[in-house]
């Protein structure tokens, strides 16, 4: 897992692992690895993109979620199961997110992403596919999805992700980050969730373990 160049959602889903569930985690990835280094890079691309593109979509006012939805679940059996619980949780925050203002909720035009280095843990860190959400005339959100359904994401993992986005992106404020955890509809906001100061050492000792974890896995896969 040397020179790794990681999303920061994939990060945050192996951060809550338990024992198990990681080791499993991580053999799923080598196993795809292993696959891709043998038959070179599959077809297909990241599940979430096309939600991602409707959610915008509808939050503009050219599409609806909904109906966006259900027209993705036609053409792939594969999203039948989690997409319409993706666009139920997203329409939850995003109706939580405009009874919380009197202001008009729109969207925050302007591509904000980055590709973070940490040199001392050989890791490029990939904070992008956001959305943007306008706030009245001139305050913004950055929404960093969070898809996974297992494990939820808990605030300790919601405070250290929160503290790499700040990170990764130094020119806006932490406090117009949030990171959403779309199936359950829940936001941990910058704004309301402060920082310990414990957040960088645990990300990095989290990451050395899965590290170590991913090292003594590769020899099964010949890696």
């Amino acid at each position: 897992m040397t020179s790794k160049t990681i999303n920061l959602h994939k990060l945050l889903k192996l951060f809550g692992l338990k024992d198990r569930q990681l080791t499993s985690a991580l053999r799923r990835e080598l196993y795809g690895e292993k696959k891709r280094i043998e038959n070179g890079p599959g077809e297909g691309g990241d599940f979430h993109v096309p939600f991602l593109s409707d959610a915008k979509a509808h939050v503009i006012g050219k599409a609806d979620l909904v109906q966006q939805t259900q027209a993705r679940v036609e053409a792939s059996d594969q999203r039948k199961r989690l997409y319409p619980q993706l666009a139920d949780g997203f329409l939850d925050w995003l109706e939580q997110t405009k009874r919380s203002t009197n202001e008009k909720v729109g969207w925050h035009e302007g591509n904000v992403h980055n590709h973070h280095s940490i040199p001392e843990l050989d890791l490029t860190l990939k904070v992008d596919n956001m959305l943007a959400l306008k706030i009245g005339p001139d305050r913004y959100r950055l929404i960093y999805p969070y898809f996974t359904e297992k494990p939820i994401l808990h605030e300790q993992w919601a405070r250290v992700g929160l503290w790499a986005m700040s990170e990764a992106l130094p020119d806006h404020s932490r406090s117009n980050m949030e990171i959403l955890d779309i199936l359950r509809g829940r936001a941990f906001s910058g704004a309301r969730l402060f920082l310990k100061g414990d957040e960088e050492y645990l990300f990095s000792k989290r990451y050395r373990e899965i590290l170590d974890e991913w090292d003594n896995l590769r020899p099964e896969y010949g890696l």
